[in-house]
């Protein structure tokens, strides 16, 4: 069972150590004999790590079964408080329930008397520094400097403060869990010899390079607390890095570079990278789900040791789906009938600048109010630009006919072709007839499966080259990334992104 986690105002991590026989024991005032749990920390989460009964306010655990971590004494009522098991006695007197922080006291372990001395400070300087922003905001000139000096002066004194116990506690876990906490410390940009920055990336470079200077990666245990996760979120988010797949995909791999390919660091890290690309909605985030399958999935033997074959196989072939249209491939050739099905029109063929790749159903209530917006844009944008749009009907069986009237009545000018019912059922008797006669594919037949087309509208750009650039955009996205392709970003938008239904753009992405 997870319980979700307090997250304190301080960072926390640990290092991973063998633990001997060493007693964890607490006192709780009020606390009737009744089941009291062990909870430990894990990614973003927190687990049950034991169980035991409380004796006239007394709760032990046998320290021995666990590894050295910040763990949480999980009291009724969902309460619970934070400490260090940290290879040595822990004894914990707690005053109040209702003041479990405030109120607690250490007996024994120095790591944990050190810990929560850490907290109140913390806890005071958050305090000060709250009172000193909201004075910050109703400043106004040498005022505001002042208050700017004395939050400056906080901030040297919590880092000095965390530099000093990493040094006392060296070697001990909550050495390397203040070091975590500590925020790499960024140099001066290069000036030339009239302090002009010579190099505007410097600072940013230097940030995305040292971020994890003063994590212990080599540490297995770092993985059971919130800190790492957040760290990690963090690192792979646009507070740190350029939101870019190839940017993405290569920190991804510097720092996993950094940790023990055997061990479970190694796997939690692979693990939400892939998992988090796959998940996404942001564009381009499947070039990093390819990446990191065909890195570290894929390949044989796999480097993904806690996988099953099977898991595999069904991971293996979702990204052999995805591959063929991800940002910056060739988009597969199409070659289909537009509603006479006499006329087999090529994309390959289509000369223009930009093409736009359209797919979309009659049928589709999303389509619906899609597909007459692309013609506006077409006639009164894009075609005089040089934009061409290729649009791929659903047009098997009932729905035939339906995407004839539908042409017809919006009067869809740009190229409309469709796997037409004629086709299909000619293509079901013999499909090697259709490919030969009309010099097509058995991937243009199958388009669905070809582009990986799961709803629609689905949109792709495409350049000159047939080269994907972009996809799964609204309508809205697609004018304004066709305005900006083509240097005309200022231009009047006929659907603005502000005025877009929410909901055509959460469709537009699956």
């Amino acid at each position: 069972m997870s319980i979700k986690p307090i997250i304190l105002s301080i960072t926390l991590l640990f290092v991973s150590t063998l633990s001997i026989a060493q007693e964890l024991k607490f006192k709780v005032a009020g606390l009737q004999d009744t089941i009291v749990h062990l909870v430990k920390y894990s990614g973003k989460g927190m687990y049950y790590a034991d169980t035991t009964n409380s004796v006239n306010g007394v709760v032990k655990f046998d320290g021995k079964k666990h590894k050295t971590g910040v763990y949480a004494l999980f009291l009724p009522g969902q309460k619970y408080f934070d400490f260090i098991h940290d290879n040595e006695v822990v004894d914990i007197s707690v005053a109040s329930q209702k003041d479990l922080v405030g109120s607690l006291s250490v007996k024994k372990s120095k790591s944990n008397i050190a810990f929560y001395d850490y907290i109140h400070l913390m806890t005071q300087k958050r305090k000060e520094a709250t009172k000193l922003n909201a004075e910050l905001a109703a400043a106004t000139g040498d005022e505001k400097e002042a208050i700017q000096d004395k939050l400056t002066k906080i901030n040297t004194e919590i880092t000095t403060y965390q530099k000093q116990l990493v040094a006392d506690h060296k070697g001990k876990f909550l050495a390397d869990l203040i070091s975590m906490s500590i925020d790499v410390a960024l140099p001066e940009p290069p000036r030339d010899e009239n302090g002009v920055i010579t190099d505007s990336t410097y600072v940013y470079q230097f940030y995305v390079n040292h971020y994890w200077d003063n994590v212990n990666l080599k540490n297995e245990d770092i993985i059971r607390t919130p800190l790492f996760h957040k760290k990690l979120e963090a690192y792979l988010s646009k507070n740190v890095l350029i939101q870019n797949p190839d940017t993405i995909s290569l920190y991804a791999d510097k720092l996993i570079d950094k940790v023990d390919t055997a061990g479970f660091l190694f796997q939690y890290i692979v693990a939400h990278v892939t998992s988090t690309a796959e998940q996404s909605e942001m564009m381009g985030m499947e070039n990093v789900f390819v990446h990191m399958a065909d890195k570290y999935y894929c390949p044989k033997p796999t480097k993904a040791h806690w996988m099953t074959q099977e898991s595999l196989d069904k991971l293996c072939k979702r990204v052999d789906e995805i591959r063929p249209t991800i940002i910056g491939a060739y988009a597969p050739r199409l070659c289909l009938p537009d509603s006479t099905e006499k006329n087999w029109i090529d994309l390959y063929k289509v000369d223009a600048k930009y093409k736009i790749v359209y797919f979309w159903e009659p049928t589709c209530g999303h389509c619906k109010k899609a597909t007459p917006k692309l013609q506006d844009l077409y006639a009164n944008k894009f075609k005089e630009r040089g934009v061409e749009v290729y649009a791929v009907g659903k047009a098997m069986g009932e729905e035939f006919e339906k995407w004839k009237d539908f042409i017809v009545d919006n009067e869809l000018t740009f190229i409309n072709v469709g796997l037409t019912k004629s086709v299909y059922e000619e293509a079901q008797e013999n499909a090697y007839n259709i490919i030969k006669n009309n010099n097509t594919t058995l991937e243009s037949l199958n388009y669905s499966k070809t582009y990986d087309i799961s709803s629609t509208p689905r949109i792709f750009v495409l350049d000159e080259n047939n080269k994907i650039l972009y996809k799964r955009l609204s309508i809205s996205q697609l004018e304004e990334i066709l305005d900006m392709l083509q240097g005309v970003p200022n231009a009047k938008k006929l659907y603005p992104m502000a005025e877009e239904d929410p909901e055509d753009r959460e469709h537009a992405k699956d």
